[in-house]
């Protein structure tokens, strides 16, 4: 049976690059009728923050991600990890290490002066038991390191293909820190052995620990899952996607009103080879595979992330739009009308704004104080908005005469910035009949006042 993970830092809130990974798993496991667990590696006790867990699991539910299993916290199984890396001290798998920081900076340094990768260089490693027992004895701190043989290791990644990584790539890693605390890659390794994880779908960046994890699972006696490592997100400039770049983390994208719907489908899109773009989440499961997924890094395109969500917005029923948007039922009609110039949901509510405020947005103004034949159409439009009994678009129209040296399409330009307070905007015949008009009159009255005092 499938069982995959999906396994986040509660360090900060949940980065859209670590959504997509989180879809992945979470496609991978409804595909193949399998489970999926949620696991918070905590183990970073001054940075983890029970305020991002619980950031983390509320975008996962926002972006419909249920998991079978968890929350499960590493900071809860502290005794677990210790006593497998004891367990592999026994065996002759790891030993201790005596070295200060100082040695290891200065050993760094070395390998680096060599040409060769900063690592460890085995000081401790040939100590014997009973040295390194008397100096524990003695109460001289150390960490804990696995033996590795340096084997070159060579895998099959489920996106990738084969992967091989030379002679050396394991090093003797720290497993236990000296506060007996379990570094990243034992406590990952122990969790996704007892925890029966049979595949590990995760981001590009996490290649390089593969062998060290197979390793060590292999140390401890158990079965390497199968590992698939998927395309990062990155930035137009090519390089990883920061918040220099905007928005990144699923809460960004909640607040400037994207609909999940849009961010999931966007994200099952980046990096996989599919016949269509827009699917529901039904259609999503069915078309995933591995084989479809590129390890070539994708750039986030904000403009179709948005396209993705204009196209949303369009479908969804407007009652459904109406409240996803927190707009009164009463308005749906008028959230009908706006709805096709809407990009998110921040954008629909803005467009709201021009049934209810009798104000001239900046650009709006801007253009009718340039326009000289403005304040002659303002009066008019004003004079046949008082008729008793109201009057229709078609009268209003009817009523205005385009002035010598003004296009049509200036005309309608002006009559839109007095309908709807803005320079663009739905077709103004089927704005008007729900503006209120004393909300047009009181933008034609703030432009004529403006008009005055300039």
């Amino acid at each position: 049976m499938v069982r995959v993970r999906f396994a986040p830092s509660p360090t900060g809130h949940l980065h859209v690059g670590n959504a997509k990974t989180a879809l992945f798993n979470w496609f991978f496991a409804r595909k193949y009728e399998g489970s999926f667990i949620l696991r918070m590696e905590d183990t970073d006790m001054e940075r983890s923050d029970a305020a991002y867990e619980r950031s983390i699991t509320e975008d996962l539910a926002w972006l419909g991600i249920a998991w079978d299993e968890g929350p499960l916290r590493q900071s809860e199984r502290l005794d677990i990890y210790r006593s497998h890396a004891l367990s592999l001290l026994e065996k002759g798998l790891a030993y201790r290490c005596f070295c200060g920081e100082e040695e290891l900076a200065a050993a760094r340094q070395s390998s680096l002066a060599r040409g060769e990768p900063p690592r460890y260089n085995g000081k401790c490693r040939d100590l014997s038991a009973g040295e390194a027992s008397r100096l524990a004895a003695k109460g001289q701190p150390f960490t804990l390191r696995f033996r590795s043989d340096g084997r070159p290791v060579t895998f099959r990644d489920g996106i990738r293909g084969e992967l091989s990584f030379p002679r050396g790539h394991v090093d003797d890693l720290i497993i236990l820190r000296r506060d007996g605390t379990p570094t990243y890659n034992l406590a990952v390794v122990v969790d996704d052995m007892l925890m029966g994880i049979t595949h590990v779908i995760r981001g590009g960046d996490h290649i390089s620990n593969t062998p060290r994890q197979m390793a060590l699972i292999n140390a401890l006696g158990g079965r390497p899952p199968e590992y698939a490592h998927h395309s990062l997100l990155i930035g137009p400039d090519r390089k990883p996607l920061s918040k220099r770049h905007g928005a990144t983390r699923v809460t960004d994208f909640r607040a400037m009103g994207i609909v999940s719907e849009a961010l999931v489908n966007y994200l099952s899109t980046m990096g996989r080879n599919v016949a269509v773009e827009l699917m529901d989440p039904d259609e999503i499961v069915r078309t995933f595979s591995l084989d479809s997924v590129s390890g070539s890094d994708n750039i986030f395109d904000m403009e179709k992330l948005l396209w993705f969500n204009r196209e949303y917005l369009k479908r969804m029923p407007p009652a459904v739009l109406a409240d996803r948007a927190g707009i009164d039922a009463s308005r749906v009609e008028k959230v009908s009308v706006v709805r096709e110039n809407a990009s998110t949901l921040t954008d629909l509510r803005e467009y709201m704004e021009m049934f209810d405020r009798a104000e001239l947005r900046p650009e709006a103004l801007r253009y009718l104080m340039k326009m000289d034949a403005a304040g002659e159409i303002a009066k008019t439009v004003r004079s046949r908005l008082a008729v008793r009994g109201g009057v229709t678009f078609d009268e209003l129209t009817a009523a205005l005469t385009v002035p010598v040296g003004l296009r049509k399409r200036d005309l309608f330009m002006i009559l839109r910035a007095f309908v709807t307070g803005r320079s663009e905007g739905p077709p103004l015949r089927d704005v008007f009949p729900l503006v209120p008009l004393e909300v047009i009159t009181g933008r034609i009255d703030a432009y004529l006042e403006h008009r005055h005092e300039g």
